[in-house]
């Protein structure tokens, strides 16, 4: 009997210990999970709060590069300038060495104007020159062939005419006819109008007459 309460009392005193154990445990658990959190917190807020200084720092690297960059920009600015500055000094006294040197060039060629002007006008004897074709002899169209004056008479009649039309009339080349107007005209007899292409030629005003009185002696004679 004795050793059945000894081994009750046992087991009871064996039960209880179990409990408190286990709450002990329990609570240490508990504990430890609420240290966990707790230092989880810690460890996440101490990682944000360095990615913010990262990103911080970061900002502030971007800023004083960009600052270094625009202060270099403007150091550049600032060095063309003073060098444009001084280029276009250089410049405001070359123009104004060459404007002083026009300026003496031009009072030396207005003395030398006023001299010229002081000096004694040279008597220049006229020179007597012919005209083209000398209208005073009275024989000027004898120096043309036969062909030349049908040529004059044929654009008398015909008032004026081109190459291909006066060529169609006297039955020569284009070539021929063409190198026969031109001895006219370089001669002195015919004139042509260049406003229209081709050329139109017609006589000149004093060969007209001259033409007409040819003819008319031409008729007495026969």
């Amino acid at each position: 009997m004795e050793l059945f309460f000894a081994t009750l009392m046992l087991f009871a005193v064996t039960t209880i210990a179990s409990f408190i154990y286990y709450k002990k445990i329990s609570q240490a658990q508990e504990e430890y999970e609420e240290s966990r959190d707790l230092v989880r917190g810690i460890t996440n807020g101490f990682t944000r709060q360095i990615s913010r200084l990262t990103t911080a720092i970061s900002g502030f690297e971007s800023d004083a590069s960009d600052a270094h960059r625009v202060a270099a920009q403007a150091l550049e600015a600032t060095r063309v300038a003073v060098e444009a500055s001084k280029a276009g000094v250089d410049e405001r006294k070359l123009l104004a060495e060459r404007f002083e040197g026009t300026e003496k060039a031009i009072e030396e060629m207005k003395k030398e104007i006023q001299e010229i002007s002081k000096r004694p006008v040279p008597l220049v004897q006229a020179i007597p020159m012919d005209a083209p074709i000398p209208l005073q002899q009275r024989d000027v169209l004898g120096q043309l062939t036969l062909t030349e004056f049908d040529v004059l008479t044929l654009i008398d009649e015909m008032g004026e005419g081109s190459v291909p039309e006066i060529r169609e009339k006297i039955q020569k080349t284009r070539e021929h006819t063409a190198r026969l107007l031109k001895k006219l005209f370089d001669k002195g007899f015919i004139d042509r109008n260049t406003s229209s292409m081709p050329y139109r030629y017609h006589l000149r005003k004093e060969i007209v007459e001259l033409v007409k009185n040819h003819q008319a002696r031409n008729e007495i004679n026969l």
